[in-house]
């Protein structure tokens, strides 16, 4: 079973979820279905989420569960909100302050420093 499945693989429209089935009793129950909010978001994306949310929002310790530095670990935040709150359309800019504590930790490089700090402009 694809739970992704989100589009149809023949004309690529969205599909409808119409029917669900329990694979113990056989019950069937039809109808219109609605797909929740995280469904849009791709698998790595959920994964991400998923993550965040075991280690409370705790930058620091995303950053140590899936092995990646801070600044990628906030533009996974801000790919995931983008998908999630469309209506934000910010683009992500991160202070100065981080980007040094990012340098400072040897989270990022001073090249990939230089270059968040020329976005700011």
């Amino acid at each position: 079973m694809n739970k992704r499945l989100k589009n149809c693989p023949v004309c690529n429209s969205n599909l409808d979820i119409v029917e669900y089935n329990c694979p113990k009793c056989n019950t069937s129950i039809k109808g219109k279905f609605g797909v929740d909010d995280f469904a849009v978001l791709n698998p790595n994306q959920q994964e991400f989420v998923k993550v965040f949310i075991c280690c409370q929002g705790n930058i620091k310790e995303v950053e140590k569960s899936l092995k990646i530095s801070y600044p990628t670990v906030k533009n996974k935040l801000a790919e995931v909100t983008a998908v999630l709150c469309p209506q934000k359309k910010q683009v992500p800019k991160f202070k100065s302050e981080d980007i040094l504590k990012g340098i400072e930790k040897g989270n990022i490089s001073v090249e990939e420093a230089i270059t968040k700090l020329r976005e700011r402009r």
